[in-house]
């Protein structure tokens, strides 16, 4: 969907990564888990923050199976491309303000429409903020740049990478972490341009050497309470940082996941569900629905605080880093729970 960055004035109201409150705007009625949402065609927030659809449609704020014609099924709802301002033409041209009739868009004052590659219609676009059409319609900037006053532009302290065709912040994004394609494992987070362990895990010795892992010495068995303490399998389990008997039970918040007592809320290799292990460019997060998922996240460049307009450019929530002062990341579906 192309995004104008005239629609930052939406994240006026986020005032902190997550608000239950009004966006302000058509196209984000709502906050649901700090990602901005329309009630009427969500199908992740149908009707209200939380309600899933089964049959992945949400028409008109309900969930339905199938689509009734002149509708058709576009992401997740049931849409006229002659009138849907938001599917305009097309699936997912957004009008950005503008009104849709006949297939095309009517531009609001301020707003340029533009072609929209590969289709008969068009969009309109903020030629100073718009990263889909930066400058000239059709000018797309690359992933992390920013478009201002109409120019492609990698925010300082981010660096370019990938041949000139990515912006990245190589002191915080586990993709390119202290240098371009330095890519930190499932079980590491960057920090000041450095791979280390996730908080909560303890960097690990393998018996014997080996590759150091990063392991949760409050619920792994293999290494319970310090490195290399085994539980006796079977018999133990490895508790709040302490081989019990394993006729014990978790405590209240935790889960028996593989012979160690979890936390699902917060564990990024049981995230949800035992066994559930996020990616090294994951968060465990606690979705609209009170569910928890893995979800991807990327440096909000340029911002060192909340809302940021990145975030909302991707449609993600702003999320304050745990592990960095002054660092936030956009991540897909919410916030990680305390």
């Amino acid at each position: 969907m192309n995004r104008l960055a005239f629609a930052v004035a939406i994240g006026a109201a986020l005032v902190a990564a997550v608000v239950a409150s009004s966006c302000g705007s058509a196209t984000c009625r709502s906050i649901c888990a700090g990602v901005c949402s329309n009630p009427d065609q969500d199908p992740n927030n149908c009707g209200g923050c939380g309600t899933r659809c089964a049959s992945g449609i949400c028409a008109q704020g309900k969930c339905v199976d199938s689509c009734t014609a002149p509708a058709q099924q576009c992401a997740g709802t049931c849409s006229d491309f002659q009138s849907d301002a938001y599917h305009c033409g097309v699936c997912n041209n957004s009008c950005n303000g503008g009104s849709c009739s006949g297939g095309a868009c009517n531009c609001p004052g301020g707003a340029i429409s533009c072609p929209l590659p590969g289709t008969t219609t068009n969009t309109c676009a903020d030629l100073q903020t718009d990263p889909n059409n930066c400058g000239h319609c059709g000018t797309i900037c690359g992933r992390g740049f920013q478009c201002q006053a109409g120019v492609c532009t990698c925010p300082a302290p981010a660096v370019t990478c990938s041949g000139g065709l990515e912006c990245a912040d190589k002191a915080n994004d586990p993709q390119n972490c202290g240098g371009c394609g330095i890519q930190c494992g499932a079980d590491q987070v960057c920090i000041s341009g450095n791979c280390q362990c996730r908080p909560g895990l303890s960097k690990c010795i393998p018996p014997g050497g080996g590759v150091p892992t990063c392991n949760d010495t409050t619920s792994d068995p293999n290494d319970c309470a310090a490195c290399g303490n085994i539980c006796a399998a079977g018999s133990q389990i490895c508790k709040e940082s302490s081989c019990v008997a394993a006729t014990q039970p978790c405590s209240p918040g935790t889960t028996l996941c593989g012979g160690g007592c979890v936390n699902l809320r917060t564990s990024a290799a049981n995230c949800g569900t035992c066994g559930n292990a996020c990616l090294r460019d994951e968060l465990c997060v606690k979705r609209s629905d009170d569910q928890f998922a893995c979800g991807r996240y990327s440096v909000g460049i340029g911002c060192t605080s909340c809302p940021c307009p990145a975030c909302i450019s991707l449609g993600r929530a702003c999320c304050p880093s745990s592990w960095a002062d002054g660092v936030v990341y956009c991540v897909r579906d919410g916030c990680p729970s305390n």
